[in-house]
């Protein structure tokens, strides 16, 4: 069977003006908070309607604001994260983080249990897969 992305999971960014950001996200874009998460510094994942997210992290000052925006990195779904990592790999992209487990425990309304990788493109962008799978 072929593995290849399954399209967007999600686009990272960094918010500077957090609180804003979110309520712009949801109310003028009509955007859906699926997760939070954060001991400290906030994250929420916003779904866009069509299961796709933006990840949206608490930080950084408005002297730090750059144009165009604060993108991290673009996530992307599989059903198969060892396989994408290595598949990206044998193409030349960069090892950045291998197949790890992650369970965020605290985020609401329930718990997130998924595998996550990041390879860097020629570009030096910065790609993420994500697997996510139900209770372990």
């Amino acid at each position: 069977m072929e593995n290849r992305a399954r399209g967007i999971h999600h686009v990272g960014m960094i918010s500077h003006h957090f609180d804003d950001t979110i309520r712009f996200y949801r109310d003028g874009l009509g955007f859906t908070v699926k997760h939070t998460w954060g001991k400290g510094e906030r994250v929420y994942m916003m779904d866009t309607g069509g299961g796709s997210c933006i990840e949206v992290f608490d930080g950084g000052s408005d002297e730090e604001t750059m144009p165009g925006g604060s993108w991290l990195h673009v996530a992307l779904h599989t059903d198969n994260i060892h396989e994408s990592y290595r598949r990206a790999i044998a193409a030349g992209g960069k090892p950045k983080l291998e197949p790890a487990f992650a369970d965020i425990l605290e985020a609401t309304p329930k718990p997130v249990y998924m595998w996550f990788a990041y390879v860097i493109g020629y570009d030096g962008e910065e790609i993420e897969f994500i697997q996510e799978i139900e209770e372990p």
